[in-house]
């Protein structure tokens, strides 16, 4: 066989080899290092207990850390796209490096199912978010339970204070309306970076407005900051934090400063407190039974909760678009997110998902409820 021979069938066997593949790629970007690693490091746990095969068809995962950076966040995404043609992104972890990858995904034609709260990141359904869903709760989901709250303790006069990136403003974002419907007077708005490490100016300004709430828009263990500098300096009235404070190194860092406050929490992080009518009772005693057989018992947590969905939405869109194209193609990435898009009155960890070609946020909003820190567990207020 001449050479020209050999490379032609060379060619062909590889060509042949790439039309036959029918591997979906599942590519993942987490914050397994930096500062959101505590969330990002069971978001990757969570992915590693998903199927090795979907309708006949193998599964191949491929995990990359951000480092809870941006940059590297985009270039992840770049890199799953181009380099292993991905068939879905899930990811990631934060809402600055979920947003920083939305352009790219929409560039590619990709389906993305990120991991992260703020309602931006879906809303409106435009031509570049019609590819981005989300198995987070939202901002409104977390604000809830907390204005009723308020609300029935006679709370008037509230201050802010929250991250100075896209978690924090579309926090303050989605309160500053809820707030006003209900009455409530918003005193101040102060913001700090995740890695300060000092946040006095910011609160003295709030102690000066003499507010009946605080209310935090962090995440993890930054969150504990200012709730450890109100209470330094005198602050007795009521706290009020984000979904993302109730997990990672909060409640050790702010320790006993701590005690009292509230947050919305969810039944993927409290399994033994929910009510036996809850909708989701099942598919949350599925993934807590699984998680604590790999991980241990009392390692579940909302945030590995939110990752398991993402994997299960992909195992309910999959079958009906491995009918319609073949995986690597943009066709079956296409259809992926159609049937995504489809998937309503499913039940997952972290709630009851209902999307639609307008709503791709999808958790009804019963998906949290009202929880206290006490004695250093995150409880259900009755």
């Amino acid at each position: 066989m001449t050479t020209s021979l050999r490379l032609s069938a060379a060619l062909a066997l590889a060509l042949a080899a790439t039309a036959a593949r029918a591997d979906i790629t599942v590519g993942v970007v987490v914050s397994a290092t930096g500062p959101a690693a505590s969330i990002g490091i069971p978001e990757k746990n969570a992915i590693a207990l998903g199927p090795s095969e979907i309708a006949g068809e193998k599964v191949r995962y491929i995990v990359l850390d951000d480092g809870s950076d941006t940059t590297t966040a985009v270039r992840n995404a770049r890199k799953l796209s181009s380099e292993h043609q991905a068939d879905i992104v899930l990811g990631s972890t934060t809402v600055p490096t979920s947003m920083a990858m939305i352009d790219v995904m929409a560039e590619t034609g990709t389906p993305m199912v990120t991991f992260a709260p703020a309602l931006a990141l879906t809303s409106p359904v435009d031509d570049k978010r019609r590819w981005v869903f989300k198995t987070m709760t939202g901002d409104d989901h977390e604000l809830i339970p907390l204005l009723a709250h308020m609300k029935a303790t006679g709370k008037q006069r509230v201050a802010y204070i929250g991250f100075a990136d896209s978690f924090g403003e579309g926090w303050l974002k989605t309160a500053e309306p809820m707030l006003a419907e209900q009455g409530f007077t918003l005193l101040a708005r102060e913001r700090y970076a995740r890695t300060d490490t000092s946040v006095i100016g910011q609160v003295m300004k709030i102690i000066a407005t003499r507010p009946d709430a605080v209310m935090i828009g962090a995440s993890s263990g930054p969150a504990a900051l200012p709730v450890m500098e109100l209470r330094n300096r005198g602050y007795r009235g009521d706290i009020y934090l984000a979904l993302g404070a109730t997990f990672g190194d909060f409640v050790r860092i702010a320790g006993s400063k701590a005690e009292g406050v509230y947050a919305p929490i969810s039944p993927a992080a409290v399994q033994a407190d929910f009510p036996p009518t809850l909708a989701n009772r099942d598919a949350v005693l599925a993934f807590v039974e699984a998680y604590e057989k790999a991980y241990g018992a009392g390692s579940r947590n909302m945030f590995a909760g939110s990752a398991w969905d993402a994997v299960q939405l992909l195992q309910q869109a999959a079958p009906k678009a491995l009918q319609q194209a073949k995986p690597g193609s943009a066709e079956f990435r296409a259809a992926l997110r159609a049937q995504i898009e489809t998937i309503s009155g499913f039940a997952g960890a972290r709630g009851v998902y209902h999307f639609s070609p307008s709503d791709h946020a999808g958790l009804d909003r019963s998906a949290l409820m009202l929880g206290r820190l006490e004695g250093g567990q995150w409880r259900p207020v009755q």
